[in-house]
């Protein structure tokens, strides 16, 4: 099934709601925490995996590189998304139960600043959002692939 159409950034997001971001190749995933910030993932500028491809947002496209490692960052959601259209995708709720709220953002906060192991077709930005959210990673970006 085709994505539904990016919002324009106008919806109020809730704490714990995934952010999805519009890009040329993939979407990148952030989960929202309140006060206008988000938590992702980041490239760390190493190695060709890092590289900025034609297409690439923020990293998240198909890399030739199979496994990286990026960083979990807590930034500004205008900064994260740019000029990118974006819109809250909690459409996995349909299938997953959410964590309670308190317990999503306590998880995500732990890991700020830490460096996780990304795979662009297993452990993903989308998959690492979903584990926050759900408790397990869950990626229907990868299962359309």
């Amino acid at each position: 099934l085709p994505a539904p159409e990016m919002a324009d950034g106008r919806s109020e997001p809730q704490p714990g709601d995934l952010i999805e971001i519009d890009g040329t190749l993939h979407q990148h995933w952030a989960l929202y925490v309140g006060h206008g910030y988000v938590i992702h993932l980041t490239p760390l500028g190493k190695g060709t995996a890092d590289r900025k491809h034609p297409g690439d947002f923020l990293g998240c496209s198909g890399s030739p590189v199979p496994e990286f490692i990026r960083r979990v960052k807590k930034e500004l959601l205008v900064d994260v998304t740019v000029n990118n259209k974006w819109r809250v995708n909690n459409e996995s709720d349909q299938r997953h139960t959410p964590l309670p709220v308190e317990k999503i953002l306590s998880c995500a906060a732990a890991y700020i600043g830490r460096e996780v192991t990304y795979h662009s077709f297993g452990s993903n930005c989308e998959h690492f959002v979903k584990k926050l959210r759900y408790g397990e990673g869950v990626s229907e970006q990868v299962r359309g692939a």
